[in-house]
């Protein structure tokens, strides 16, 4: 654990801005966060029924009832997963703020003015970034003992029936055949229209969409914002679908998935809540406090959702 120090951290005065990213569209778009008091989760229950067929039924063999079919049903679970940073800045960095590094110009002041708030608020930031990406790139593991870490399952691994690998690669001349094939696959396996599902893509899928739709009414270029996220829509035969560009997507992927039926899942610690910020055991002179809060992802029913991968 490393301490904001006087000389790790020095002051700088002018506009605070970052490089890093703090975009967080998936977060910012599906359905409110659920609690629960467990690890395990259920996330859905599923069922199938037999393929629709014509009966033939005599008038004497409706005499006897015929034997009993029934439809079985299997759960869907997913788990939670501890997110925790340590903040520590020193005395001597807090009362040190009127030191300033750099350019100095007569009634210029650091930025920002309080070290300890600051260090806060970036490592929440970091932490809503590693959920961000956790809740889309996750992988599975359950923890069997003590010294294993829980994973939770993103989205993109939750995946199965509408997986797509379309290996002629990514081109603005052939995504929108691709993509027709793409929703007709996700159609035909859930049989509902795709009114409301969001695209998720990085910039190279995105330009590539809008290179291929460029000049037809297909893309409603002017967009709108939804939740702090700028959108677009793009019409097919299957649906209205919003299109959002995503950081934490796979370059060579694209999601398409329905925001309404995930759920952040928090487990709160009881007492405190959910990441919530506690001072820890003084060992000498400096703040340090740890953020802490543990959550998982209830993603609906996978075959709700689909994903489009670009590869060999």
């Amino acid at each position: 654990m490393a301490t904001a120090t006087s000389f790790a951290c020095p002051n700088y005065s002018g506009v605070l801005y970052t490089r890093s990213n703090t975009q967080t569209p998936f977060l910012n778009l599906i359905g409110a966060p659920k609690q629960t008091n467990s690890v395990k989760f259920a996330v859905n229950q599923e069922y199938a029924l037999v393929a629709p067929s014509q009966p033939s039924i005599s008038e004497i063999a409706s005499v006897n009832a015929p034997e009993a079919k029934p439809t079985g049903r299997e759960q869907k679970y997913n788990v939670t997963q501890i997110f925790q940073e340590t903040v520590s800045v020193s005395y001597a960095k807090q009362s040190n703020m009127g030191t300033l590094s750099g350019i100095n110009v007569a009634g210029q002041q650091a930025a920002p003015v309080d070290e300890l708030a600051f260090q806060k608020a970036a490592t929440m930031q970091k932490i809503m970034n590693d959920i961000e990406y956790t809740c889309i790139n996750g992988k599975f593991v359950e923890a069997l003992d003590d010294n294993t870490a829980n994973q939770t399952r993103g989205i993109l691994e939750a995946i199965e029936t509408n997986a797509m690998l379309e290996t002629s690669g990514l081109s603005s001349s052939t995504i929108r055949s691709v993509l027709k094939s793409f929703f007709k696959s996700m159609y035909d396996n859930t049989k509902q229209y795709l009114n409301g599902h969001t695209i998720m893509v990085n910039s190279t899928i995105k330009g590539a969409i809008s290179e291929a739709y460029e000049g037809t009414h297909f893309v409603v270029s002017n967009g709108f914002k939804l939740a702090g996220v700028d959108i677009q829509d793009l019409m097919t035969d299957y649906g209205t679908m919003h299109i959002v560009l995503a950081p934490t997507i796979p370059a060579n992927t694209l999601l398409c998935f329905r925001p309404e039926i995930c759920h952040l899942v928090e487990q709160p610690t009881p007492g405190k809540g959910n990441f919530f910020y506690e001072e820890l055991g003084k060992k000498g002179a400096a703040n340090e406090g740890e953020i802490f809060g543990q959550l998982g992802l209830d993603y609906g029913a996978e075959f709700l959702h689909g994903k489009l991968v670009f590869g060999s």
